[in-house]
């Protein structure tokens, strides 16, 4: 048998007590001997049978392990089962297609601030479908932006953060106070003991250029005035069968203004701008600010 395992040795390139030892371990497994498995991968067939069985000799004390040898070709026939002999490789992991993490464009940002950059927009559109020309001058807030220079600005066009006197809204008080226009002209401008206003009567006895002396006529009354007649239609003082009071007296400049203003803009239909312009009301603001 040691000329077959040598010639093995030889052949395959496998130390010959690798070979024994695999050898034995097939003969262990199938019930044949050593001897007919190591012939049979020399291809000398098995062994003639004798009389007396052959006595083996001892086992050889194991070899020292080789160093490894370069990688060759993979063996065929007895190399196949001596590496069966030795112990197992491990089996190599099987590989598992991990699937990237899904990463978005708001990836790696706290929760609360990806969901405030999707609400933003969002209210931002209904804002625009629900007031494509965004809101009036004054419907939220008081401000506006003048075009040109960029600045906010009241609504009226002033500068903003400087006190405005609303000639208007003051008139309009100063109207329909206790014992004074309202309770002889109307509430509405109507007549009463005194002539009516409204229907644009009052820009007729003073148009526009005459506000001057709309004003006077109401800071001095009939008692007082220096003429038989007021207004431009030359109407006789004292014609409607009442006494105009003069208020001189309980009215400041900017009070009789006020309430002519509206009178003017409320009876008479003027334009408010128009009004204050043709009684002198920014000049009357400058002085009631100083």
């Amino acid at each position: 048998m040691e000329q077959f395992l040598e010639q093995l040795e030889a052949s395959l390139g496998v130390p010959a007590a690798l070979i024994e030892r695999a050898a034995s371990a097939r003969a262990a497994a199938s019930g044949a001997s050593t001897e007919n498995i190591v012939r049979a991968w020399a291809g000398a067939g098995e062994a003639p049978a004798t009389a007396a069985p052959a006595v083996e000799a001892p086992p050889a004390a194991p070899a020292a392990a080789p160093e490894p040898a370069p990688a060759a070709d993979e063996p065929t026939g007895p190399a196949v089962e001596v590496l069966e002999a030795t112990a197992p490789l491990p089996e190599p992991e099987e590989a598992v297609d991990e699937e990237p993490e899904a990463t978005g464009v708001l990836a790696g940002f706290p929760g609360w601030l990806a969901a405030a950059l999707l609400a933003v927009p969002i209210l931002a559109l209904s804002y625009v479908l629900i007031a494509p020309n965004g809101p009036g001058c004054g419907s939220s807030g008081q401000l506006a932006i003048d075009a040109e220079t960029g600045l906010a600005e009241n609504c009226d066009g002033t500068e903003y953060g400087v006190s405005v006197i609303s000639f208007f809204s003051i008139g309009e008080e100063i109207y329909n106070g206790s014992g004074r226009c309202a309770g002889c002209h109307g509430e509405a401008g109507g007549g009463g003991t005194g002539p009516a206003m409204d229907g644009g009567a009052v820009l007729v006895t003073f148009p526009s250029d005459q506000c001057s002396e709309h004003i006077r006529w109401i800071e001095l009354g009939s008692d007082s005035w220096p003429d038989a007649t007021y207004g431009a239609n030359a109407t006789p003082v004292g014609s409607s069968g009442a006494a105009m009071p003069g208020f001189a007296d309980s009215l400041t400049p900017e009070d009789l203004a006020a309430v002519v203003i509206y009178e003017r803009v409320a009876f008479g239909g003027e334009a408010l701008a128009d009004a204050e312009m043709a009684c002198g009301a920014d000049e009357l603001e400058i002085a009631s600010g100083e």
